[in-house]
């Protein structure tokens, strides 16, 4: 979240402080997770994005989306996938094209790239602004990677309006799309952390169900 955006969802759910206080000791988990993958074999998965791809929320960093995901990769498909998370707490969508994206051809040559942004940039101001932003994102990510619709529960007006880009100009661009926004619908209870905003483990699981279908893993 920015400054701005951080401060608004404090005062409105003060839970949103705790959850966030995480944020470092997922930050670590991460780095390190990231170094060991460096340096193992296996296919390469390179995840780009904000707090929902660092896990905040979930009992552990592991639990969020990201190492649901990984691990229904290495159960359904019998490989010893591996990810590299570059995510970042509060990462707007300008943030993960500027400062994310440029960095995966870093990692090696990932056979999956995954990104999942934009919840930052509903609720702030400057609104017009993201949708270029939006538009940059989807012709810098590399064709084949999995972009993300933004989830329900957030502004609906310029939810759909974002969606809506992504709907018209991922595939135009050779993306696949994640409809995380199909996939997070009430009903919500037992799906949020404290904070009420942040999914938790149960809550994950829906998010990890848009990128299995988006990648076309069946569950069997």
């Amino acid at each position: 979240m920015s400054f701005l955006t951080g401060r608004l969802m404090r005062t409105l759910r003060p839970g949103v402080a705790a959850t966030l206080g995480l944020g470092s000791e997922y930050r670590h988990y991460w780095l390190e997770s990231n170094q060991r993958a460096r340096h193992t074999d296996g296919p390469l998965w390179v995840a780009v994005g904000d707090s929902t791809a660092q896990g905040i929320g979930a009992s552990a960093p592991d639990h969020g989306y990201v190492g649901q995901l990984l691990a229904r990769l290495r159960d359904e498909q019998h490989r010893p996938w591996r990810v590299v998370n570059l995510s970042a707490t509060g990462a707007r969508i300008a943030d993960v094209a500027r400062e994310q994206v440029p960095r995966i051809n870093d990692t090696g040559e990932p056979e999956l790239v995954t990104c999942a942004a934009g919840a930052n940039d509903v609720i702030r101001f400057g609104f017009r602004r993201v949708v270029e932003a939006l538009r940059d994102l989807i012709r810098a990510l590399p064709t084949r990677a999995v972009i993300a619709t933004i989830p329900q529960g957030l502004l609906p007006g310029r939810t759909r309006e974002l969606n809506g880009i992504i709907r018209a100009d991922a595939p135009a661009a050779g993306l696949r799309i994640a409809d995380a926004w199909a996939h997070t619908g009430p009903p919500w209870q037992g799906k949020y952390a404290s904070d009420d905003f942040h999914p938790n483990d149960t809550g994950y699981r829906d998010w990890c169900e848009a990128f299995a279908e988006a990648i076309g893993l069946d569950g069997s």
